[in-house]
Protein backbone atom coordinates (compact mmCIF):
# COMPACT_ATOMS: atom_id res chain seq x y z
CA UNK A 1 0.00 0.00 0.00
CA UNK A 2 1.34 3.70 -0.94
CA UNK A 3 0.26 7.24 -1.67
CA UNK A 4 4.01 8.31 -2.43
CA UNK A 5 3.66 9.87 0.75
CA UNK A 6 3.87 9.89 4.63
CA UNK A 7 0.22 10.43 5.82
CA UNK A 8 -1.06 9.86 8.99
CA UNK A 9 -4.89 8.66 8.85
CA UNK A 10 -6.87 7.80 12.34
CA UNK A 11 -10.66 6.71 12.24
CA UNK A 12 -13.32 9.13 13.14
CA UNK A 13 -16.71 9.58 12.89
CA UNK A 14 -19.84 11.33 11.64
CA UNK A 15 -20.68 12.08 14.84
CA UNK A 16 -17.93 14.32 15.50
CA UNK A 17 -19.14 17.12 12.92
CA UNK A 18 -20.47 19.77 14.93
CA UNK A 19 -22.47 21.11 11.47
CA UNK A 20 -24.37 18.08 11.03
CA UNK A 21 -25.01 17.58 14.86
CA UNK A 22 -28.28 19.13 14.70
CA UNK A 23 -29.79 15.86 12.06
CA UNK A 24 -27.68 13.54 14.44
CA UNK A 25 -28.20 13.98 17.68
CA UNK A 26 -31.43 12.43 18.17
CA UNK A 27 -30.64 9.25 17.18
CA UNK A 28 -27.12 8.73 19.19
CA UNK A 29 -26.53 11.62 21.83
CA UNK A 30 -23.81 10.33 23.35
CA UNK A 31 -21.51 13.14 24.48
CA UNK A 32 -18.02 11.59 25.37
CA UNK A 33 -18.00 9.92 22.15
CA UNK A 34 -19.01 12.86 19.98
CA UNK A 35 -16.43 15.12 21.96
CA UNK A 36 -13.80 12.39 21.44
CA UNK A 37 -14.23 12.51 17.82
CA UNK A 38 -14.62 16.77 18.01
CA UNK A 39 -11.40 16.81 19.62
CA UNK A 40 -9.73 14.18 17.23
CA UNK A 41 -10.72 15.86 14.23
CA UNK A 42 -9.41 19.30 15.28
CA UNK A 43 -5.97 17.57 16.27
CA UNK A 44 -5.41 16.12 13.23
CA UNK A 45 -6.52 19.19 11.12
CA UNK A 46 -3.74 21.38 13.32
CA UNK A 47 -1.03 18.24 12.48
CA UNK A 48 -2.00 18.76 8.94
CA UNK A 49 -1.02 22.61 9.22
CA UNK A 50 1.98 21.82 11.54
CA UNK A 51 3.46 18.75 8.93
CA UNK A 52 2.61 20.22 5.97
CA UNK A 53 5.98 21.74 5.66
CA UNK A 54 7.23 17.92 6.14
CA UNK A 55 4.73 17.03 3.36
CA UNK A 56 3.74 14.37 5.79
CA UNK A 57 -0.65 14.02 5.20
CA UNK A 58 -2.76 13.98 7.69
CA UNK A 59 -6.59 12.59 7.23
CA UNK A 60 -9.37 11.40 9.02
CA UNK A 61 -12.02 8.88 7.68
CA UNK A 62 -15.09 7.74 8.49
CA UNK A 63 -15.75 3.82 8.13
CA UNK A 64 -19.37 4.04 7.62
CA UNK A 65 -21.98 2.71 10.32
CA UNK A 66 -20.38 -0.79 10.15
CA UNK A 67 -22.83 -3.92 10.71
CA UNK A 68 -21.86 -5.60 14.11
CA UNK A 69 -23.97 -7.82 16.72
CA UNK A 70 -24.75 -4.35 18.30
CA UNK A 71 -27.38 -3.03 15.72
CA UNK A 72 -28.57 -2.62 11.91
CA UNK A 73 -25.92 -0.53 10.70
CA UNK A 74 -26.07 -1.05 6.32
CA UNK A 75 -22.50 -0.87 5.69
CA UNK A 76 -20.70 -4.19 6.02
CA UNK A 77 -16.76 -4.20 6.89
CA UNK A 78 -15.30 -5.41 4.08
CA UNK A 79 -16.91 -3.00 1.70
CA UNK A 80 -15.57 0.00 4.54
CA UNK A 81 -12.32 -1.40 4.34
CA UNK A 82 -11.87 -1.64 0.76
CA UNK A 83 -13.13 2.49 0.42
CA UNK A 84 -10.78 3.58 2.97
CA UNK A 85 -7.90 1.33 1.03
CA UNK A 86 -8.23 2.89 -1.77
CA UNK A 87 -8.25 6.27 -0.22
CA UNK A 88 -5.47 6.17 1.10
CA UNK A 89 -4.16 4.38 -1.53
CA UNK A 90 -4.58 7.92 -3.70
CA UNK A 91 -4.12 10.05 -0.78
CA UNK A 92 -2.98 13.76 -2.57
CA UNK A 93 -2.69 17.25 -0.80
CA UNK A 94 -6.04 17.46 -1.63
CA UNK A 95 -6.74 14.81 1.22
CA UNK A 96 -4.30 17.06 3.71
CA UNK A 97 -7.34 17.79 7.08
CA UNK A 98 -10.27 16.60 5.70
CA UNK A 99 -12.86 13.95 7.03
CA UNK A 100 -13.75 11.74 4.38
CA UNK A 101 -16.04 8.65 4.58
CA UNK A 102 -15.26 5.30 3.11
CA UNK A 103 -16.41 6.60 0.02
CA UNK A 104 -14.52 9.61 -0.44
CA UNK A 105 -17.27 12.32 0.20
CA UNK A 106 -15.86 15.08 2.23
CA UNK A 107 -18.17 15.85 5.87
CA UNK A 108 -18.57 18.57 7.03
CA UNK A 109 -16.74 19.56 10.12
Amino acid sequence: MSCRKAAVVNLSALLGSIELTPQSYENFSTLPYRVSKAALNMLITCAAVELKKDEILCTLLHPGWVQTDMGGANVNAQESVQGMLKIMNSMTEKHNGVLLDYKGQSIPW
